[in-house]
């Protein structure tokens, strides 16, 4: 789940109002929710996400309420694995011991480099599709609470005026973006210091070439999860916000004219559902040249053959679409092809990616 998306929207949403900002930083043993795992907490006491099943918003809250008072950081420790009903676990059985991390947050409360904004501009640069790494100073010797932002287009930004430490950042950049997870807590000896390393990443893309009745609920789930949803047909009656109001794009228009404007991005998702042989097939042309993240193909395999000429290129396609969970009706299809969806997803997440942050410091 990418919390941050769903988090910078009520963010934005509520642009007057202060809120706590609690993220998991180090799981030992099972828990609910994994490191990175966020959610806002606000002066009212309400609540936006959740980083466990219930045993610990309580005290959450009550924490929430100083840092919001106080507009200070602060990190607190819950031990999960007592049995003890006095424990903050409460027989909860989690078995873990969860360190979260509450910082006070607000649209435009943080500022960094020449009181530019911090989460608005963190927004415009995941909506660009960059990823963005924070390095954020807890304590030791860099001043607490100084922030770098470190993106993948070699940009670097921040408070500190001081190049050795962007140049002691940088290797513990490459580790961590080389590590697989989204959140990492390291003591920098070289700085003295002990760095929060969070990794914030764009929504997914997905495409959908088709606008029937069989893709709504597929549109409309896809963008519950995460996912900034495309959507391609040259029908103005059915590719519109009456059908699909969670779209982020609605493209009135033929698959060629589409490829002529818009370039699908390698580590996309495709859904191929317009229902029309002839259209699939010069879809699937195109985008076989360069194949996605993942291609899927509305339909059985035998119809996705005959789209195909070149049979080698097959193996780049999923069809028939989504796991096999004996599913009926546009809804429960809808469930097996998100399903499948995040499948690959968190598999992509999951592998060690070569990137590196080359900067000139």
């Amino acid at each position: 789940m990418n919390d941050i998306c769903r988090l910078l929207k009520r963010l934005k949403e509520n642009k007057d109002k202060i809120f706590a900002m609690a993220t998991i930083i180090r799981v030992d043993g099972s828990a609910y929710r994994r490191e990175g795992a966020k959610m806002l907490i606000g002066a009212d006491g309400s609540y936006f996400g959740t980083i466990s099943a219930g045993c610990l918003e309580e005290d959450l809250i009550y924490q929430a309420q100083d840092v919001i008072n106080s507009l200070q950081a602060k990190t607190v420790n819950y031990d999960l694995r007592s049995e003890d009903d006095l424990s903050w676990g409460q027989s909860a059985g989690c078995d873990g011991d969860i360190e979260i991390y509450i910082e006070p947050i607000g649209w435009e409360l943080s500022k960094f480099q020449q009181n530019t904004p911090l989460w608005p501009y963190i927004d415009q640069q995941l909506n660009k599709g960059l990823n963005m790494v924070s390095a954020k100073c807890l304590n030791g010797g860099a001043k607490q609470g100084t922030l770098i932002l470190f993106s993948n287009n070699g940009d670097i930004l921040g408070e500190s005026e001081d190049k050795n430490i962007e140049q002691g950042l940088l290797p513990h950049i490459n580790t961590f973006l080389h590590s697989g997870s989204k959140v990492n807590f390291f003591h920098i000896d070289e700085l003295n210091s002990d760095y929060l390393f969070e990794l914030y990443q764009p929504k997914d893309v997905l495409f959908v070439f088709g606008a029937g009745p069989d893709a709504e609920p597929i549109v409309e789930l896809a963008s519950q999860l995460d996912f900034s949803v495309t959507i391609i047909d040259p029908r103005s009656s059915r590719c519109s916000e009456k059908y699909f109001p969670n779209a982020d794009y609605r493209f009135i228009e033929h698959p060629e004219s589409f490829f002529n404007k818009i370039q699908i991005p390698y580590d996309s998702f495709v859904l191929v559902m317009t229902h029309n042989f002839n259209r699939d097939q010069k879809i699937l042309e195109y985008l076989l040249q360069a194949p996605p993240n993942y291609l899927g193909v509305l339909g059985p395999k035998r119809r996705t053959e005959r789209l195909v000429s070149d049979k080698n290129l097959l193996s780049f396609i999923q069809s028939p679409i989504g796991l096999s969970i004996g599913a009926e009706g546009p809804e429960e299809i809808s469930i097996s092809v998100l399903a499948e969806l995040i499948k690959i997803r968190n598999q992509s997440n999951s592998q060690i990616r070569d990137q590196s942050v080359s900067c000139s410091i």
